[in-house]
This record gives C-alpha cells, sequence and structure tokens, in this order.
C-alpha cells in the first residue's frame, strides 16, 4: 500500500504517535517539495525522525507490528523454509511460525506480495513484520550463516544480493562490468577488491533502484557522470555515479555521497525561490550562479527549473563538466566543442521555458544572444573574486562563498 491509498497519511499517525508536530510536518511538506522523493525521508533528511522511528511510523501505518529481532532469535528451521538466494533477492526472512502461522520480515510494507508467494510455497497463513532494510540485511547474513568476504567468485549473484554487498556497510566505492556475455560486479573495499558474476538483469534493476534511472542517462558511447537519489528504504542515500560507455558495453563506478556533496546540493530558501517565482511572474529572469569552482552551481542549475517552473516546464543544460543532479524533467548534455552560433541557433528555436549555459561574457554577441533565449536563463558563473563586476544583463545572482557551504546567497 502506498502513502496515498493508506487509511491514513503518515503524517497523520506519526502526529498521533506523538512523534511529530504540526509545525514539523509543514516543514517536512516543504522540505518534500522542493528537494522531491518521500514524506517520511523528508523527516529523516530534516532531522526530525531517527530512520528508526519512521520505519516504526510506516508500521503503525501499514498496521503490522515492527520488530528488530536477533539472529538467536529466529529458528534455523524456519528460515530454511526459503533459499538464501531468495532472501537476499528480496530482503525478507521468515522468522517464526505458530498455530499455522508464518511471520514474514521485511523492510517495506509494500512487499506484501511477498507473503502471497511464501504462502503458496509453504502452504501456511503468511503475516508481515516491518524492519529496517540495514538490520535485515545484516540478520540474514548472520542466520544463513553467509560471510561477504569469503562469497565465492564463481557464484552467480543477483543483483539485489551484489547491492547489498556493496551497501551494508558502504563500501568506498563498487561497481560493474557490463559485457554482451557476462555481468562482473566488484567492490572495493579494505585495500582489497572483491569480483561477483551477476545475473543479466542489471539495468532494470538500477531503474527500480535510482532516480533518475540510468536507461535515461546512459549515452551509446562515451563518459558521463552523475548523482542519483536512492529508494528511501535503501542505505546509502544517494550514489554518484560514473560511467563508460561503447560497442562493446558499459563500466560503471557507484560511490556514496559524502557529506560534502550533501552539503553542495543544498538548494535555495524557500523564501529565495518565492522571490525568484514573483521576478519570473513578471519579467523574464536572467540569474547567474556562482561557486568557486562551478560544481555547486551546476548542481544548483540542473535542480531550479523544477522549482521555478510549472511542471509541464521545458528546459535544456548545456554545462561543461562536473557531477550534476539529474531531474527526470530536463535534458542535461555537454556542449559541443565548436559550433556555439549553431547551439544557440538551436536553442531559440525550441522556444524552451528555462536554459541553463556556461558561456564566456567576453563574447559580446554571442553573450546577448544567450540572455534571450528563455523567459528564464540561468548562467553557471565560478571562480569569481571579492568585488567583481556582474556581467552585463545579470538581474540575479545565487552565490556561495565555499563550494560545501550550506546557504545560498540571493542577491
Amino acid at each position: 500500500m502506498s502513502e496515498s491509498d493508506s487509511k491514513k497519511h503518515l503524517g497523520e499517525v506519526l502526529l498521533e504517535l506523538g512523534r511529530i508536530s504540526e509545525a514539523e510536518i509543514e516543514r517536512a511538506l516543504e522540505h518534500q517539495r522542493l528537494q522531491g522523493g518521500y514524506f517520511g525521508q523528508a523527516l529523516v533528511d530534516l532531522g526530525i525522525l531517527e530512520a528508526e522511528e519512521l520505519d516504526q511510523g510506516l508500521a503503525s501505518q501499514a498496521n503490522i507490528p515492527y520488530m528488530s529481532p536477533k539472529a538467536g532469535q529466529i529458528d534455523p528451521e524456519v528460515a530454511a523454509l526459503m533459499p538464501t538466494i531468495w532472501a537476499q533477492r528480496h530482503n525478507a526472512l521468515p522468522i517464526l511460525r505458530e498455530e499455522g502461522w508464518l511471520t514474514l520480515l521485511v523492510d517495506s510494507p509494500l512487499k506484501f506480495g511477498l507473503a502471497d508467494e511464501l504462502a503458496r510455497r509453504t502452504g501456511l497463513s503468511v503475516r508481515l513484520a516491518l524492519c529496517s532494510a540495514r538490520h535485515l540485511r545484516d540478520l540474514i547474513r548472520e542466520v544463513y550463516q553467509l560471510d561477504p568476504v569469503q562469497q565465492k567468485a564463481s557464484e552467480v549473484l543477483s543483483l539485489e544480493a551484489f547491492w547489498s554487498l556493496a551497501t551494508s556497510p558502504p563500501a568506498l566505492r563498487w561497481g560493474l562490468t557490463v559485457r554482451r556475455n557476462q555481468i562482473i560486479g566488484w567492490i572495493r573495499r579494505g585495500g582489497h577488491t572483491q569480483r561477483h558474476r551477476l545475473m543479466h538483469n542489471w539495468l532494470s534493476f538500477f531503474d527500480r533502484l535510482l532516480s533518475p534511472p540510468p536507461s535515461q542517462l546512459l549515452p551509446p558511447h562515451g563518459l558521463r557522470q552523475w548523482r542519483a537519489s536512492l529508494r528511501s528504504d535503501q542505505s546509502p542515500p544517494a550514489v554518484l555515479i560514473q560511467s563508460l560507455s561503447g560497442p562493446g558495453g558499459h563500466d560503471l563506478i557507484f560511490e556514496p555521497v559524502s557529506d560534502t556533496v550533501r552539503a553542495r546540493s543544498r538548494l535555495p530558501s524557500s523564501e529565495q525561490i518565492a522571490s525568484l517565482r514573483r521576478s519570473l511572474a513578471r519579467e523574464a529572469v536572467v540569474l547567474a550562479v556562482h561557486s568557486p569552482t562551478g560544481q555547486a552551481a551546476r548542481e544548483l542549475v540542473t535542480r531550479l527549473p523544477a522549482l521555478l517552473l510549472k511542471s509541464e516546464h521545458r528546459s535544456i543544460c548545456l554545462l561543461r563538466e562536473g557531477i550534476h543532479a539529474v531531474s527526470d524533467d530536463m535534458l542535461v548534455a555537454s556542449p559541443p566543442e565548436e559550433g556555439d552560433e549553431d547551439i544557440l541557433a538551436f536553442l531559440e528555436a525550441l522556444h524552451l521555458d528555462a536554459v541553463g549555459l556556461e558561456i564566456d561574457p567576453g563574447h559580446a554577441s554571442r553573450w546577448r544572444r544567450a540572455l534571450k533565449l528563455a523567459p528564464l536563463v540561468m548562467i553557471v558563473l565560478s571562480g569569481m573574486k571579492p568585488g567583481e563586476l556582474m556581467p552585463p544583463g545579470i538581474n540575479w545572482l545565487l552565490t556561495k562563498s565555499r563550494e560545501d557551504q550550506t546557504d545560498w546567497e540571493l542577491v
């Protein structure tokens, strides 16, 4: 059941349990509107709830118990009702059998389909209990006596099992080598690299797990970098992805998002967003976005149209380098090395709602054309010195003095 299908919204449930206040609900809804994602994850991101408190609230919302059993409390014969690979693939574990009922521990109340499958395979009635995703992954390894370091490289793992090995706890980095006849997953941890042969459903798995989905971003050839968010029940909450693609396949590298990158990706305040919206309602806006190296500026420019414009906006960003937050409703691409005039003519013909660019203001005619490409034009600036004059034609400036600074200044 989803939040929208529930009899009560998650916020109502947590309010009745005394876990949050009305004011905190409003804060979380505003955070969700600006950042996207799930309401529950917004509560965690803002520090209003711990992840375990959120899980307990989800269990109450779904009217199922919340449990955190230890491995020694689980009957091995009950766990053995389902094979190890099934438990790893679904992150689900049978833990208790009594009076014709089987209790299945899951990490999401949406996994009620597993209860039906387990009932068919065992002939028992099945009820769900909720547990944190990380605790459940650790529990499965303990109950089935799995050692991720000693995992046999010859065994073909599901993508779910591989992701669990890589993220519990998160490795320094991990990745995939995708070729026509095989998929190899690797995990770099403690100065050593583990390798595993994987099943071939890698792209559909990552499309379900990551937002934006890799199938929308992987180029047929060349290098690409982007940041992706994970489902709210997963850890880490976001990863940096690098891909190299060509006729022979793909290679992908995943790294957990650091605190520095999380700070870099912070959005402007709701008051600053409201000021920019009011300005857009009156006139076309040319907004410069500045950070010392340009990384935070590029990150923000890719996300601003979703915050400032209507949901059906048409927007394009042409950015020269860096890891970008790529939304589902925006095209983000690298500009060609040459032919800027051709690109400007193409963008003019599209009559877009927003354009994000990195362009040299020293070329006066090209600069003037760029500032008229859309009602909202966003210019990435980097390396400006204190007191340096702004390029001509800019209405607003969003700036920060350090890449890891959390707050933006609107001028």
